[in-house]
């Protein structure tokens, strides 16, 4: 059993990384598969991108280990059709990322937003495919939820635990064919599932921040 799970300082010690050592595309670049665009801060096509946010939501699993939750999207033929993904989505006019983060968890997986307790954001994320700018959001919760997943758009809710995120073994690359080209892309295997793409980068930052953690606790 992972020691890192089981420390009553986790939760104090990754707010404090979460606002003071952002590993930003150091830890994406990671998950990053072969020839996608790079869009850096200071590029302008950067500040053109829309905003939307996604939910990484903690929770301690039968008082053992900190999981969190994913989703595995509908298939509907559309861009992210089936694939895996973090709940969360589009800002609406006057949300902050917060307030989206938690809108979209409440609608996607059921979960309560009142018992969401937010305690920081990972790097914002660009995705030149859908134009977007992805801002990932931490929050913990009070309990483990009872996962409803909203129907025409979530196929099932699913949960990772921490020490899996953290485990090198379930990490590998395939090669994925996009407009007839073949590349080389990284995933987490978390059984049966595959998560690759700008779910795994932000989950590999999320990860780089969780073995600094274990120095530090």
């Amino acid at each position: 059993m992972n020691s890192l799970t089981l420390s009553p300082k986790f939760i104090d010690t990754l707010t404090q990384i979460l606002v003071n050592d952002l590993p930003g595309f150091e830890g994406q670049q990671v998950m990053m598969p072969a020839g996608r665009p790079v869009i850096m801060p200071e590029l302008s096509e950067f500040k053109n991108l829309k905003p939307a946010a996604v939910l990484i939501a903690l929770f301690e699993a039968n008082g053992t280990e900190w999981r969190f939750p994913l989703i595995q999207r509908v298939e509907d033929g559309l861009a992210h059709s089936g694939q895996i993904a973090l709940p969360g989505g589009r800002l609406e006019v006057g949300e902050t990322v917060e307030m989206a983060a938690l809108r979209e968890a409440e609608e996607e997986i059921g979960l309560d937003s009142s018992s969401v307790t937010v305690i920081g954001n990972l790097s914002p994320l660009p995705i030149p495919v859908s134009g977007f700018l992805v801002h990932p959001v931490v929050g913990v919760l009070t309990h483990e939820p009872i996962w409803r997943p909203q129907r025409g758009e979530v196929e099932t809710v699913f949960t990772v635990s921490v020490s899996d995120l953290m485990d090198e073994a379930k990490r590998a690359t395939e090669v994925r064919h996009f407009r007839e080209q073949p590349f080389t892309v990284p995933y987490f295997h978390f059984e049966p599932y595959k998560v690759w793409g700008a779910t795994a980068m932000i989950l590999s930052e999320f990860d780089h921040l969780l073995q600094r953690l274990t120095t530090l606790i």
